[in-house]
């Protein structure tokens, strides 16, 4: 049988078993490391959030116990539940690195979370297996990749319709992740793949609120359980990703197996076209237009005071998924342009500190969001999707207008971040999380991940 022959479920199950340590680049191991290092920074910052302390009290009432740490807290779980806890906290405060699309007609210019499924699906079966460093690095390397080139390959049709691909995908990145952990075989990594398929879930609709982290947390968990069953024996369809009935037709109408055959680590979705790493707890779709904003405010030195108007000219990518003209809580905020915008010009920065209840609810945020006006730019619309393009306008009382076009953000492959600004970000979700000296060791061992001996030497350091 050729590989042409070989459905995209057993193409997919051997790259997961073939893809070894060795087959691992230098520069991917690197940009690796950088993903794992934010994918922890989010989960500490994350573990304050009422989410988080909802999802760990269902896990204690349930009073189950187990070996897998959870990061920035003293719970220890099943794989599963550790999956569960670890990957709504990472995405509690929507601070997790997005997946860059490669194609004009692909979604949005990104498709997905992919770093905190993967991530809390490696750390929780990797401590309970005793995985080394290396062997997290590889089994999280090929989780990241089978979670952006499946969703990469689906018809758009998928987002488009409602499906929110970091729940939808992301189970298949912890399948992914823990067949390999588990050493499972080619027929056992399919079952894994289509039983994942059936637990595939996550609806857009609930973008600003509680449930969707939970996306994220409950496709890490689905991913391990999948792998779990399989490795009992459970059976599924061998090739639960294809067919008039498999997943791609059904959740998405068709797919580009163009994306898949001959593309898994060639090359590796890290590296080319990237993930971002983002510099907003917030949607990414408008983090190019906070960084204009933020760069003509403070160039300009431009008092809010001053400000009559501030305009948006965009695509309807961004209006249309950023839904909330006049948010009502912190939650809804992440997806709102007027207070992305507003609270920018009001305070010149949008972090953590910034998306609280309290500060959405303030009168003078409230003012300044009744100036943020978006509107439907033809011309943006026309150059497609595969980047998040812009036009911002800050108005001023004078009558003089600042503008400034963006499609880049900061953390994006084409602005990357320096080691320095990792460390920063990392330092400010961690703190109140861990100790100061906990942070500093933190920071150390990723940067030296694969020669750990165990991934628990990981969680040691968190403290």
């Amino acid at each position: 049988m050729t590989t042409a022959d070989r459905t995209i479920t057993e193409v997919t199950a051997r790259f997961i078993i073939d893809t070894n340590y060795a087959d691992l680049p230098d520069a991917l191991r690197k940009e690796a490391q950088r993903c794992i290092l934010d994918g922890l920074a989010v989960m500490l910052a994350g573990t304050t959030e009422d989410c988080t302390k909802i999802i760990h009290q269902y896990i204690t009432d349930l009073g189950v116990s187990g070996s897998s740490r959870v990061p920035g807290t003293s719970a220890s779980y099943p794989a599963e539940f550790a999956a569960l806890a670890s990957g709504v906290s990472g995405h509690a405060h929507d601070f997790d690195d997005t997946q860059i699309a490669s194609a004009p007609n692909r979604v949005y210019g990104l498709l997905t979370h992919p770093t905190v499924p993967a991530l809390s699906a490696a750390l929780a079966v990797g401590q309970e297996t005793g995985a080394s460093g290396k062997d997290l690095m590889t089994a999280f390397c090929i989780g990241l990749e089978v979670e952006c080139k499946l969703n990469e390959a689906i018809n758009p049709r998928h987002y488009e319709q409602g499906f929110h691909s970091t729940g939808t995908f992301g189970v298949f990145a912890g399948a992914a992740v823990s067949a390999k952990l588990l050493g499972l075989n080619l027929d056992t990594t399919r079952m894994a793949l289509s039983i994942a398929a059936s637990k595939s879930a996550g609806i857009r609709c609930n973008f600003g609120t509680m449930t969707k982290p939970y996306h994220s947390g409950a496709a890490a968990q689905n991913g391990v359980v999948a792998a779990r069953l399989a490795s009992m024996g459970y059976e599924a369809d061998p090739s639960g990703l294809d067919g008039p009935w498999g997943y791609f037709a059904v959740a998405g109408g068709g797919v580009d197996e163009e994306y898949v055959r001959g593309k898994l680590g060639n090359p590796w979705a890290l590296l080319d076209p990237g993930v971002s790493v983002k510099p907003y707890p917030c949607g990414s779709l408008l983090h190019p237009t906070m960084d204009a904003l933020r760069e003509l405010v403070i160039e300009n030195d431009v008092a809010p005071e001053n400000i009559e108007d501030v305009r948006l000219g965009t695509a309807s990518n961004v209006i249309n998924a950023l839904r909330y003209a006049a948010p009502e809580n912190a939650l809804q905020a992440k997806f709102s342009i007027q207070f992305m915008l507003g609270v920018l010009a009001l305070r010149r920065k949008a972090g953590i500190a910034e998306f609280r209840d309290d500060v959405v609810s303030s009168p003078d945020v409230q003012a300044m969001m009744q100036r943020v006006k978006p509107y439907l730019d033809p011309e943006i619309e026309a150059q497609g999707f595969e980047r998040i393009r812009s036009r911002v306008e800050v108005v001023l009382k004078d009558g003089s207008t600042l503008t400034r076009e963006a499609s880049v953000s900061r953390g994006t492959p084409e602005r990357p971040m320096t080691p320095d600004e990792l460390a920063e970000k990392f330092i400010d979700c961690a703190t109140g999380v861990i100790s100061p000296e906990a942070i500093t060791k933190t920071i150390e061992t990723v940067r030296n991940v694969e020669s750990l001996a165990s991934v628990s030497e990981l969680l040691d350091a968190l403290g």
